[in-house]
């Protein structure tokens, strides 16, 4: 083998090497941005459903139409049909009661998500007065809600109390 064909056989393979370390390259930077990508919906999913749940369980008599609202704007489907149609008769009872309730989220899981939507369980202790109990009562909320992405917002579209 002539000098010439070792240095064409080192620069061949170098160059096999290079492309393999490019393609290398190229398939970490899309899974990293895939990776990337799906922690951010997970992220944005959980930080929503913390702050509906924070906001479902806040609320006070005297200001009840504005406590309402932020709840309506993060919800979408059948739970904000839901939430809009027994807003009347809540107030009602809110506001004869002169309830309140100051809601602390506690603890937060992400149970399955992907692109545009995603399960969350919510653990929220909520201090509730009235007239009944003028000293507040400590109630402990598990939330579940599912929640989906419409125009890169995450609403509420289902939400249960399950213990």
């Amino acid at each position: 083998m002539t000098a010439r064909n070792g240095r064409l056989v080192l620069a061949w393979a170098l160059s096999v090497l290079l492309l393999v370390a490019l393609a290398g390259l190229t398939l970490s930077v899309v899974a990293l941005g895939r990776q990337r990508a799906a922690d951010s919906a997970r992220d944005g999913a959980m930080k929503s459903a913390r702050q509906l749940a924070l906001d479902f369980t806040t609320y006070d008599y005297q200001t009840w139409d504005a406590d309402s609202k932020r709840v309506l704007d993060d919800s979408t489907g059948q739970f904000k049909q839901e939430f809009q149609a027994g807003l009347d008769a809540v107030k009602t009872d809110v506001a004869t009661n002169k309830a309140t309730s100051k809601g602390d989220v506690k603890e937060a899981a992400v149970v399955s998500n992907d692109k545009d939507s995603a399960q969350v369980l919510v653990i929220v202790n909520a201090v509730v007065t009235n007239t009944a109990s003028t000293d507040g009562v400590e109630r402990r909320y598990r939330i579940k809600l599912d929640m989906v992405r419409e125009k890169d917002r995450w609403l509420t579209a289902d939400l249960q109390v399950v213990g």
